[in-house]
């Protein structure tokens, strides 16, 4: 009797732990669900930002107070990195003609949310040149007791685009090959919106 109880209880912890190295099945469906809203709004205010001059946000640690901030200058790029409640945050949006109360309000949308990196993206569609949005976000339901923190990796397309019935993008052009954000493949939540569940938070 005592085995049989030792050996249930070693299944059990087995189970436990096993658990524990995964996520949610449904995260990504239910996390987009609840924060479809605040989602919405961020990729618009960036892109609207965007339009204006580009740029892109990454928060480099958990606090969510310390950012990377990349100016695109023409064809330079410059990468600051700042404090985001420091006086030079805000002079140096103001310096190189952005838009500062709009980026800052931005910049706290993301922390609400904790979403830690957005920029676009330039591809090809055979010969047209497209754009999506790519923002990644840290949640503790992610965390996995052996293979530590990942990050759900959302894409916004302009149009909308083809899935299997797995519910798997595929390029648009060779249907036989399912689109991948680096090397990870691209699962759909709605037609124009892609996720995948990822290592590094860019």
């Amino acid at each position: 009797m005592k085995k049989d109880t030792f050996i249930l209880i070693v299944i059990f912890g087995l189970l436990s732990t096993l658990g524990g190295c995964s996520y949610p099945r449904n995260f990504t469906a239910n996390f987009y669900a609840k924060n479809e809203q605040q989602l919405e709004s961020i990729k618009n205010d960036f892109n609207r930002l965007y339009s204006q001059h580009p740029f892109s946000i990454l928060f480099e640690e958990k606090t969510f107070t310390n950012i990377s901030f990349e100016f695109n200058e023409d064809s330079i790029k410059y990468i600051y990195h700042f404090n985001i409640y420091g006086p030079a945050f805000t002079d140096s949006l103001k310096a190189r003609h952005y838009n500062a109360p709009q980026i800052k309000k931005l910049v706290e949308d993301m922390r609400a949310i904790q979403c830690t990196w957005i920029a676009n993206v330039d591809y090809y569609e055979g010969l047209q040149a497209r754009r999506l949005i790519q923002m990644s976000v840290r949640n503790k339901a992610l965390n996995s007791t052996l293979k530590g923190e990942s990050y759900c990796t959302l894409v916004f397309f302009e149009t909308p685009q083809p899935f299997n019935n797995k519910g798997v993008f595929l390029d648009r052009s060779d249907r036989k090959r399912r689109r991948q954000i680096n090397g990870n493949v691209l699962k759909r939540v709605n037609d124009k919106v892609g996720y995948t569940i990822t290592k590094k938070y860019r």
